[in-house]
């Protein structure tokens, strides 16, 4: 079987560990190493995966190693640097989500990639679910009529006081999340983005955008810890809620998918419900072909059949989204409705 020589670039994101076990476990992903620039953090990593080779820097891991690819997890202001590294030597980058810190780094990104012929990918967990496919595929076959609404709620207990002292993973992956120039805001960023981008390959990009948001329970830091992001169609509205204050929830809420004749609801990784007129019927969703399992299955899939990256994991998905988030904050921060498509450099 072909395989892709991968390095990891980046354990900023606190995905990382999920994203090391699966790139090791992919039958086409070839792990040449992996660059940590944090000391405390990279000799964590080193111990937790003595086989694999490890770097200071991305220049050292691609004289040494020479890989076709990246996967980064970058905090989202360097990111575009690290495209930019990787771009000069024709090496292709996956990016976790979101795609950056600001619609200017989203654009610069995949101007980059295009001008120097590489792909790039924006990695969305959620995308991996096999009830979201099977959500959208019901929508694409008329199942429920015209949808007119998308309602997503993400989050967790968010960002502890005490992240610091809690070792180097939580020191460095909490750490930027709550810096607003290195994530882009708050939980609004992280969260609300999954609504955006999950309403984007539903309905399609907004005309304009309402946010509110801010610091309601977590005093130690700068940036928002709830928000909600609402989404104006011609003829609808999504809503996007994130939060980083939910330890635990009594009843999961699903995404919902409302349409002219009926509505979905994703209860789960391969669970959805499917309600038209008076008839409601529960589906366990099969699992997705293999190239599906995971993103680094899917990133390398794509690049050895010379295939286009597609769903919530389309770099033009993902650009709209970070609109769709960048008109957010502009609202949020003016208290006023925002219209897309946003002018140049706003």
């Amino acid at each position: 079987m072909s395989k892709i020589r991968i390095g990891l670039v980046d354990a900023a994101h606190l995905h990382f560990r999920t994203l090391i076990k699966s790139t090791l476990e992919c039958p086409t992903a070839d792990v040449v190493g992996m660059v940590i620039d944090d000391d405390e953090q990279r000799a964590y990593y080193a111990g937790e995966y003595p086989g694999v080779a490890l770097y200071a820097s991305a220049a050292e891991l691609y004289d040494r190693t020479r890989p076709e690819a990246i996967i980064t997890c970058a905090d989202n202001r360097r990111a575009a640097a690290v495209v930019a590294e990787a771009a000069a030597r024709g090496i292709h980058v996956m990016k976790e989500k979101p795609m950056a810190a600001t619609l200017t780094l989203a654009d610069e990104m995949a101007t980059t990639a295009m001008r120097a012929g590489i792909r790039l990918m924006v990695n969305w967990p959620t995308n991996w679910s096999p009830a979201y496919h099977r959500a959208k595929a019901l929508i694409d076959d008329g199942r429920i009529g015209r949808v007119w609404q998308v309602h997503h709620r993400s989050g967790h207990g968010g960002p502890p006081a005490d992240y610091a002292a809690r070792g180097p993973v939580a020191r460095v992956g909490w750490g930027w999340l709550i810096d607003r120039e290195r994530n882009g805001g708050g939980a609004f960023i992280d969260f609300c983005s999954y609504g955006a981008v999950l309403s984007r390959w539903i309905m399609g990009q907004p005309s304009k955008v309402m946010a509110l948001g801010g610091r309601y329970v977590k005093e130690f830091f700068r940036v928002d810890d709830n928000a909600i992001l609402l989404l104006g169609y011609p003829r609808g509205h999504s809503v996007c809620e994130g939060t980083w204050t939910q330890p635990a929830v009594a009843v999961r809420i699903p995404s919902m998918m409302y349409g002219a004749n009926g509505s979905i609801a994703v209860t789960g990784r391969d669970e959805l419900q499917i309600a038209v007129a008076n008839s409601t019927e529960a589906i366990t969703v099969d699992p997705l072909p293999d190239q599906y399992r995971a993103a680094p299955d899917y990133f390398t899939h794509c690049l050895l059949a010379d295939r286009p990256f597609e769903g919530m994991v389309a770099p033009e998905v993902s650009r709209d989204a970070q609109e769709i988030l960048e008109a957010g904050m502009l609202a949020m921060r003016a208290g006023r409705e925002v219209v897309l498509p946003l002018p140049p450099y706003a």
